[in-house]
């Protein structure tokens, strides 16, 4: 009773000054929030002193935001010595202070230097964090490290770069595969554009071709493993988020020219400028390619019925691939839009006949030659809040797809085959000449996020707990399908109402929750759950739960331990679920593929010159939708148990770097996926690059660069499964192999005056011949030595 009443005497006495304390902080919040409406309106002086008079009132995160706002007062005078001596009072006061997507570039990057250069991450947590942070494996990809390959385009970098990632061969479309998981497009992996989706809402693919430009990239973001815990349908095995370089980074209008063998033709456009409270980074771009023609002879050739001919390999032509957008940030506000094209020239037939065909002779419908193309327009608005412990963040989004599936069946086709019994229409004649199928669908996806994200402290051991919720709403709201034959009459045409794609509506609703907690200095846990709700166009609700785990230790600055486990889907595409064609329709009650993983990584860094980072996963699939050759191609087939070791390293100087990386897969057990003996089909279980890059010399704002990749693929198994050799005759041989190969690229890189930049690339130097097996039932030669010669110059504004 005592104990209680003196609590309550102490209690009481310790009002008012608690009530002066809380008076006193209100006060220091209002004298800020002046100075910073000063800073706003361009009063930078006035913030200055303002600032300067209070700050030894301030305390705690209060502290660092005056802090932080001095050092931006200080850059913009370009006042540099002052700049940093105000950075170092902001990580005095909070060491762990982390980059924001808010803060200006310039200040960001003394905050890197400061932290001794460690890069920040924002896709593996949705929040600002170093890489050794990161609760899964994450590849950074940088600015230098794209001008060091030379690539083309998106595949060809992920490849080089990233541990598990390797090159399929897919009928219609750029594809890659993650760890041996892969089909007939790219579904299985989720790209983002600055944390905006760009895989289509009813295929659930984003080839990583042409139509995503590289110019426009300051860095890219890949998560290694199941990530649906933050993001959901798509992410089954791997994460790509490409981060765009903003107005400060360019301060001008950049254009650049590329040309090079079998008809490229390359234009890009980059316009950046940074003002006050204004942040405004516009691209465009431009590609086609007449590709490789490589000559196929009868005797040679597949098909029902063989003829002489040849084959189209990287092919772009007709109406070019394209990338335009743009970025505008208005003090809390922010604008994204971006509207993209990619079509790809089938080497072969997919649809129907396996068989080279003359890509030439057949009509364009709705403006276009055969292959699958897809027009995607993007528009996403947000709008962010930061409190001292407490962001809030809420955006929209609108996605447009124009889809156009025009497949070939064959410039010749034997009439016993069944896609010539499946089309409507008989032929007089013996043998029915150039006859082709087209499915054009268009969607539009609407949705919201919000976000809340709480930075809390807890027995002197700080934390954050990220929370959120998601709606999305998609309309396939119109569709056709045509047939046709001798390549440039249309037989047949069916409108919305009995098209090939069903027309319907399917929603989603989704919640998920993230802790971050330290429960040491060196010990962190990053948990995460999310639940995703579908509604699917036939009234079936299908659910899933992703959960994520990760514990990293760091016993030091130049250690990192992280062990993880984490389980991740995507649902089976609507394309397939509402399709009656016999190339591509699957079951209405196709279910989704689930994906569960288990991590074990290790990264030193030392001084951030040499860094390895080693990560053993073990991989469990399960309802993996898989291609097949029977009435219904499209089913759930099983599952792959597999485990692989991942392996990178880099040593980096101001003059060098060499980085380079190691793949080891190995397959342990499967049921109905295309896998024997321990080798996962059309994978190499040991892939390896190395990429050099050397400065020749340095003069002021001249220097020439020197560039070499190498690509190592071992051994392969790549069956043929029965492809037409001749009337009536098939070809099947599971035992197929094709071999290991080495491709070696080369580029070298000159700039002047830091303004014009001039750069000649050459792929597979050594003009290997070499094919590549994947989500096709025949090998498909690649691209022979090639090479492409760009020439770029800034033009500042001032």
């Amino acid at each position: 009773m005592r104990k209680l009443i003196y609590l309550l005497i102490t209690f009481c006495l310790s009002i008012p000054n608690l009530l002066l304390a809380q008076q006193g902080e209100m006060d220091s919040r209002q004298q800020f929030a002046l100075a910073e409406s000063e800073y706003q309106i361009g009063h930078i002086d006035n913030t200055i002193d303002m600032l300067t008079q209070h700050i030894n009132t301030y305390s705690g995160t209060l502290k660092v935001s005056a802090y932080r706002l001095l050092a931006l007062c200080s850059l913009a005078q370009d006042n540099l010595t002052d700049a940093n001596k105000y950075v170092d009072h902001l990580l005095r006061e909070d060491p762990y202070y982390s980059i924001t997507l808010n803060d200006p570039e310039r200040f960001a990057e003394l905050i890197r230097n400061k932290k001794e250069g460690k890069v920040t991450l924002v896709t593996a947590s949705q929040q600002a964090e170093t890489l050794e942070e990161a609760p899964v494996p994450v590849t950074l990809i940088t600015e230098d490290m794209i001008r060091a390959t030379g690539a083309r385009n998106l595949k060809e970098l992920l490849i080089t770069y990233v541990p598990g990632m390797s090159a399929i061969e897919s009928p219609s479309e750029y594809n890659i595969s993650m760890r041996g998981v892969y089909s007939t497009g790219q579904q299985k992996i989720l790209i983002m554009l600055n944390g905006i989706r760009l895989n289509s809402y009813t295929t659930n693919t984003a080839a990583p071709d042409y139509s995503i430009s590289l110019n426009k990239i300051k860095q890219i973001e890949i998560l290694r493993g199941p990530s649906s815990s933050l993001y959901g349908n798509v992410a089954l095995t791997a994460v790509v988020n490409i981060i765009t370089k903003s107005g400060a980074d360019i301060n001008g209008i950049q254009a650049s020219y590329g040309i090079g063998s079998f008809g490229q033709n390359k234009v890009d456009l980059l316009f950046g400028k940074n003002y006050m409270n204004l942040n405004v980074f516009l691209w465009g771009s431009l590609y086609r390619s007449d590709g490789e023609y490589i000559s196929v002879n009868e005797d040679d050739a597949w098909g029902s019925v063989p003829h002489s001919g040849h084959i189209i390999i990287n092919g772009f032509n007709g109406k070019p691939s394209y990338d335009i957008g743009g970025i505008i940030k208005l003090n809390k506000f922010n604008l994204q839009f971006s509207r993209k094209y990619g079509k790809m020239i089938e080497p072969y037939v997919f649809s129907g006949d396996v068989s080279n065909y003359d890509y030439n002779k057949y009509r364009k419908i709705a403006g276009v030659k055969p292959g699958n193309g897809r027009t995607s327009t993007n528009i996403n608005i947000d709008y962010q809040e930061n409190w001292e412990n407490l962001s809030f963040n809420i955006s929209t989004y609108l996605n447009i797809d124009n889809n156009m599936n025009y497949g070939v069946c064959g410039d010749t086709i034997d009439p016993s085959h069944p896609m010539y019994n499946e089309m409507f229409f008989k032929d007089s004649i013996l043998i029915p000449q150039g006859m082709f199928t087209a499915l054009n669908w268009d969607e539009i996806t609407g949705g919201g996020q919000i976000k809340i994200s709480y930075d809390y402290s807890f027995n002197n051991q700080k934390g954050n707990i990220l929370a959120g919720a998601q709606y999305e709403l998609t309309s396939v709201f119109d569709s056709y399908s045509l047939y046709g034959d001798k390549f440039n009459s249309i037989v047949c045409f069916d409108n919305a109402e009995n098209a090939t794609i069903s027309t319907g509506k399917e929603q989603s609703i989704s919640s998920f929750f993230q802790l971050k907690h330290y429960l040491s200095k060196k010990l962190i846990i990053n948990a995460g759950l999310r639940y995703d709700r579908k509604k699917r166009v036939n009234n079936d609700n299908i659910d899933a739960l992703s959960p994520r785990i990760a514990l990293i230790y760091l016993p030091n600055d130049k250690l990192s331990l992280k062990a993880s486990y984490s389980k991740a889907f995507v649902d089976a595409p609507y394309f397939y679920r509402n399709n009656t064609s016999i190339s591509y329709k699957g079951s209405e009650n196709l279910q989704s593929e689930y994906m569960n993983a288990l991590q074990l990584s290790a990264t030193i860094n030392t001084n951030n010159k040499f860094i390895y980072e080693c990560n053993l996963y073990y991989n469990y699939l399960s309802n993996l939708i898989y291609y097949q050759i029977t009435p219904i191609p499209y089913i759930n087939a099983g599952f792959l148990k597999s485990v692989g070791w991942e392996n990178s390293l880099s040593y980096t100087t101001k003059r060098f770097s060499a980085r380079m990386n190691l793949t080891y897969q190995r397959m342990i057990n499967h049921q109905n996926y295309s896998a024997s003996g321990h080798k996962i089909n059309n994978i190499p279980p040991i892939q390896s690059n190395l990429v050099l890059s050397g400065i020749l010399f340095n003069k002021g704002k001249n220097h020439l660069q020197l560039n070499g990749t190498i690509n190592f693929c071992s051994k392969q198994n790549a069956p043929i499964a029965y492809i037409f050799h001749g009337y009536n005759q098939q070809i099947n041989d599971p035992k197929r192999t094709i071999s290991a190969r080495a491709i070696l690229n080369m580029g070298i890189n000159y700039m002047w005056n830091g303004k014009l930049k001039l750069s000649l690339n050459a792929y597979n130097l050594l003009n290997t011949n070499y094919v590549q097996n994947g989500a096709t039932i025949y090998p498909v030669p690649q691209e022979h030595l090639s090479v492409l010669g760009t020439i770029s110059y800034l033009f500042n504004i001032n």
